[in-house]
């Protein structure tokens, strides 16, 4: 998310990042996530959230300012919001590596034919991976792991 603001992320940012959030709530790490680069860095944050239920209990619960979106999470919604800027996505690890299975956020930065291009910040660098991939991690961080697959978009606010 600090890419996503234009932030080069930083050993110290990360660690003042991860402390606001763990900080903010326990009921939802990403939250806290959210409401640091708001904070921080002037930015909006549109959260598109694939199970309507899930924005229910987000709005119950301690929430930066951001808009709530329900869309489901697939390729034509990934494309749709491509067409605008790169995206934040919430998916199963296992897919990209092939160890084991756990939830993971990655920016997509474009489509390229039926592929798209990522940065994965585990790595920290670019790939390409085929549209089956990315919807292979899609489903199992919802069919597999039980998690909400959620897009995540950042934008400049506008002074």
């Amino acid at each position: 998310m600090l890419q996503a603001a234009n932030q080069k992320p930083t050993k110290a940012l990360e660690i003042k990042a991860l402390t606001h959030s763990l900080h903010y709530s326990k009921d939802d790490y990403t939250a806290g996530n959210l409401d640091f680069v708001i904070k921080n860095f002037g930015v909006k944050i549109t959260r598109i959230v694939h199970f309507k239920r899930y924005i229910e209990y987000l709005k119950s619960i301690k929430h930066p300012k951001t808009e709530l979106k329900h869309e489901r999470i697939d390729l034509k919604t990934i494309d749709k919001y491509l067409t605008k800027s790169p995206i934040i996505l919430y998916i199963d690890s296992f897919p990209l590596f092939k160890i084991g299975h756990c939830p993971h956020f990655i920016t997509v930065i474009e489509k390229i034919g039926t592929k798209y291009k990522i940065f994965d910040n585990w790595e920290g660098k670019l790939r390409t991976i085929s549209s089956k991939t990315l919807m292979e991690s899609v489903n199992l961080l919802k069919n597999h792991l039980r998690f909400c697959p959620q897009i995540i978009i950042v934008q400049k606010q506008k002074i």
